[in-house]
């Protein structure tokens, strides 16, 4: 049975703002399914998309973020039963709505791929990296003495950090984060449009901020931060090339450890590493162990998933063999 929820979710990729702010960048609409039973409750937010070359059909993805489907409430003994029903009602929601295929991003704090794993092949996708904000000073036992030393030059060479929680300085973060994504050629995926990011303060009010580092009156880095129950992230962050030796970034990482722990978050999560030079940098703010990257999939209707594949590669070609789904490759 589907059932409204009022139960508090484990981490903002889990809430339906988030999911309604970036559903359009996923090319779908915010959708939730919810399983209640004795046994226990289970929730999943994804995206529904139309799937391309046949109209009427559907397939699922999880929102820019990591989340997927999360138990609420279960005694241990009863969550493989639990997930066993949620699988079977999922399935019988994904045939009545005509939905082909599910790639979920699990949350790799949450650690919800453990329970659902039974039931969806698992790829692993790199790591995430965090800093433990329950030390007494994530500055003194989590930075390196490189990352202080730069944090100690930006405030020497008078770059200072200020707060955003509207959004009003979004056209200069915007401004940072397409000289950031050209000069490290980020993928399509990792590109946002500026109206979508101004409405997600909207979306998200109370939950995200900027901080901004400036130097000499002008902004030369920036981040993005968004925050719920436990966890804060760095979601986005943009810097200025002509700016580096300023330690603009350095600086906002320190300040917001500063915020994270005065409002009571226990991690704060700073992305992933998919290059060494981003590893590196990353690492010089945490002693704490990366966490591995799980992504799920899931085919649910094969005679479809099979069908789509063929018309792609007919009239189009599979240029990606490893992608999933495979019609989308």
């Amino acid at each position: 049975m589907v059932v409204p929820t009022k139960q508090a979710v484990p981490d903002i990729f889990f809430t339906p703002e988030w999911n309604k702010a970036y559903a359009e960048h996923e090319g779908g609409e915010f959708h939730q399914f919810e399983w209640k039973s004795e046994r226990g409750h289970i929730i999943y937010p994804f995206i529904r998309r139309p799937v391309p070359l046949l109209e009427g059909w559907f397939d699922t993805i999880t929102a820019f973020g990591q989340s997927g489907p999360v138990i609420m409430t279960a005694r241990q003994e009863e969550r493989s039963a639990l997930v066993d029903e949620f699988d079977t009602a999922f399935q019988s929601y994904c045939e009545q709505h005509r939905i082909v295929s599910e790639y979920i991003r699990f949350s790799s704090w949450i650690d919800n791929a453990q329970d659902f794993s039974p039931h969806y092949g698992l790829d692993m996708r790199g790591i995430v990296m965090y800093i433990d904000l329950t030390v007494d000073d994530p500055f003194l036992h989590e930075f390196s003495s490189a990352a202080r030393q730069q944090v100690r030059r930006a405030l020497k060479n008078g770059v200072t950090v200020e707060y955003d929680f509207t959004g009003d300085t979004l056209d200069d973060f915007c401004r940072l984060y397409s000289l950031t994504a050209e000069r490290n050629e980020f993928p399509e995926h990792y590109l946002f449009e500026p109206e979508m990011l101004k409405e997600s303060f909207t979306h998200l009010e109370g939950k995200q901020f900027l901080l901004n580092a400036k130097y000499d009156g002008k902004t030369v880095s920036s981040a993005l931060l968004v925050h719920h129950g436990d966890y804060m992230h760095y979601h986005l962050v943009a810097n200025d090339p002509v700016y580096f030796s300023c330690a603009g970034n350095s600086l906002i990482m320190a300040e917001a450890c500063r915020y994270g722990k005065e409002h009571g978050f226990s991690q704060f999560h700073l992305g992933g590493a998919s290059t060494d030079a981003l590893y590196r940098f990353k690492r010089r703010f945490t002693k704490t162990q990366p966490l591995e990257i799980l992504t799920g999939k899931r085919i649910r209707n094969s005679d479809m998933y099979g069908r789509l594949t063929e018309l792609k590669r007919l009239q189009y070609g599979i240029e990606n063999t490893g992608h999933f789904p495979l019609y989308r490759g």
